[in-house]
């Protein structure tokens, strides 16, 4: 399926074309890429695109207790197959909480998604409170390094968890 318009960029009118961590051309990547969005009110607040390897990368620099218990999240907690409509974790329809906020989530190969999911803002807020101090120190950097002008703290590294 081609990627949907909720997935392209924003600010750029377009789709993504490169990695917003190594600028490489997403159509160029053999294992694919991410593409990550947080709204509020219906509005982008940020986004980004990682390719396979920056997306792989990073999430190894995650510390082991931040890994070890998104894993043990997303084993117990997380459903897949609910789209971008239906929080993968409460099965709560966008806006049905009332909350303002909410990610999305592509992965994508070449010009094509292969999975996508939204995650409400609540349950954001529960994921955040699994990571270890030094993951969000790491999480800081990426975001001063990639993501001028967005406050590191209304950014969250959940995204980062494989779909």
């Amino acid at each position: 399926m081609p990627i949907p318009r909720e997935f392209h960029s924003h600010y750029e009118d377009r789709p993504f074309q490169s990695c917003t961590r190594c600028g490489e051309m997403l159509d160029e990547i053999p294992g694919g890429y991410q593409i990550f969005k947080l709204f509020r009110h219906r509005e982008p607040i940020y986004e980004y695109a990682l390719c396979h390897p920056c997306h792989t990368g990073i999430l190894d620099e995650f510390s082991a207790d931040s890994r070890r218990r998104l894993a043990e999240f997303h084993a117990n907690r997380v459903t897949l197959n609910l789209g971008r409509f239906r929080c993968a974790v409460c099965g709560n329809s966008r806006g049905e909480d009332q909350q303002p906020e909410f990610s999305l989530t592509a992965a994508c190969l070449s010009r094509r998604l292969v999975h996508e999911l939204m995650v409400c803002g609540p349950c954001r807020l529960e994921m955040q409170s699994l990571l270890s101090p030094e993951t969000r120190r790491l999480w800081d950097k990426f975001v001063d390094e990639n993501l001028p002008g967005v406050p590191s703290d209304s950014i969250s590294p959940l995204e980062l968890v494989p779909v």
